[in-house]
């Protein structure tokens, strides 16, 4: 116990921190300030993109984002279907949705995108697209066969 005490202080300590940070904040509140940027992001395409819909999310984050994003927004985004993916030439594959997401800086410092990211390229590809949400985490775009 002498030894992990110092340890189980510092545990004990950063729950303490954290419970007494998040206690005021509401239930959504609290999941944006813990999963940046996320949440905000699933939240911006849950508003834009209806309910049965399918989104693919080309992000560009590292490969381990990629995978934590898939099921986060898998979460969050359900009942629609969410494909993450950091190719920005991945087919759509029946995604009527096409949302264009570039990680925070501080994840990108932490996890260096590893691929290639051809702008001109992602530009062609979505000028066939119609831009119906754009902020600065998050651009989504309709497909134009996709009735209003």
């Amino acid at each position: 116990m002498l030894i992990a005490w110092p340890h189980i202080l510092e545990q004990y300590s950063s729950v303490a921190q954290a419970r007494a940070a998040l206690a005021p904040l509401s239930r959504e509140d609290r999941a944006a300030a813990l999963d940046q940027p996320g949440y905000g992001v699933a939240r911006e395409i849950a508003r834009a993109v209806p309910s049965r819909a399918c989104v693919l999310v080309l992000a560009r984050t590292g490969p381990e984002h990629v995978k934590y994003y898939q099921a986060r927004f898998a979460y969050y985004l359900y009942p629609r279907k969410a494909r993450v993916t950091d190719r920005a030439d991945a087919a759509e594959s029946g995604c009527a949705y096409l949302a264009v997401f570039r990680d925070t800086p501080a994840n990108l410092a932490q996890e260096p995108f590893p691929g290639h990211w051809d702008e001109a390229q992602l530009a062609a590809r979505l000028a066939r697209l119609t831009k119906i949400h754009a902020d600065e985490s998050v651009e989504i775009f309709r497909s134009p066969e996709v009735a209003r």
